[in-house]
């Protein structure tokens, strides 16, 4: 999974530059998920699937530490409904993990993290089509400015014949910007269990879901379930404790400390990473024109993230 997190405490003076150091490592430690996929002996749904049983562990410790926490107000019983609600986000969530997966395997580590990191374009388009919700004029110029970045970052694999190589990294790129409207969904009913749950329930509840999903897919998807050999088992076992545990713990811890819209900016670096580890590793170099693309699709994301900080 991405970096976007949901805060919900706002920014505080105190601490800011150890929650910077957070925020800044948090990203970092997320920058190798797409690594591990690409070297990962397992096929990219299963893959995920362990991403997610791995962390699940970690969520329950998390559970059982804010009942033993004394508390002076009553918590919130978790209810059908919102037993409901964390269905339908553990399955955005399985869905976002096992097409940004796919794509990582079909297109370049670059466009796939980079195309997945647009879910806030799509959280202001299906606030708009679904609710009415008001779109302003940062949002347009946004979704511009994203737009034509997407549009160079895919380049000439618009214009392909059909059987080509080109052809397969343009449909891994469409796989990856569905990621991010499947996320983008997973946010919004996050944002609004999170008004009356804490986030280890949260993440316990829609992670355990979404495994089960996942669980399913991997065995449709066939390939082997299981790790073959110890560095299989080191791959899996990183992607859930250093990316989906150590580095959103990090970048939530930080969210608390930071403005939302410095915070957004921050994050940034994490498909920028990505991309530098994608070259170095695989020598998966993008052209100019690309180059320029991902800069505006990351001007962009950092706009809309902005405008729906305020």
């Amino acid at each position: 999974m991405t970096s976007t997190s949901i805060a919900a405490a706002g920014p505080s003076r105190t601490g800011a530059n150890p929650a910077l150091l957070s925020l800044l490592a948090g990203a970092l430690a997320i920058a190798l998920a797409p690594i591990l996929v690409r070297v990962s002996e397992l096929e990219p749904i299963a893959t995920a699937f362990y991403r997610l049983v791995i962390a699940l562990p970690f969520f329950w410790l998390g559970m059982l530490a804010e009942r033993k926490a004394p508390r002076t107000t009553a918590r919130t019983p978790v209810t059908a409904a919102d037993m409901a609600l964390m269905g339908v986000a553990g399955l955005m969530l399985a869905g976002d993990l096992a097409l940004w997966h796919l794509s990582i395997t079909m297109t370049s580590v670059a466009k796939a993290t980079l195309f997945n990191n647009c879910a806030p374009i799509f959280v202001a388009l299906i606030g708009w089509l679904l609710f009415g919700e008001r779109i302003g004029l940062g949002l347009i110029v946004a979704l511009a400015v994203s737009l034509s970045g997407m549009a160079l970052l895919i380049g000439d694999g618009l214009f392909v014949s059909v059987g080509s190589a080109a052809e397969g990294q343009w449909q891994g790129d469409a796989v990856a910007v569905s990621t991010a409207a499947f996320y983008a969904i997973y946010l919004m009913v996050v944002k609004r269990l999170r008004a009356s749950h804490s986030t280890s329930v949260i993440m316990a509840g829609s992670s355990a879901a979404a495994a089960l999903v996942l669980a399913v897919a991997a065995w449709l998807e066939g390939g082997p379930l299981l790790p073959a050999t110890a560095w299989g088992w080191v791959v899996v076992l990183a992607l859930g404790i250093v990316c989906h545990v150590i580095g959103q713990g990090l970048i939530t811890h930080a969210l608390a400390h930071l403005p939302v819209t410095f915070s957004s900016i921050g994050l940034l670096i994490q498909p920028v990473a990505a991309a530098a580890l994608a070259w170095m590793l695989f020598g998966e170099a993008l052209g100019p024109l690309q180059w320029l693309g991902g800069a505006l699709a990351l001007v962009g994301i950092t706009l809309a993230r902005r405008t729906s900080g305020r």
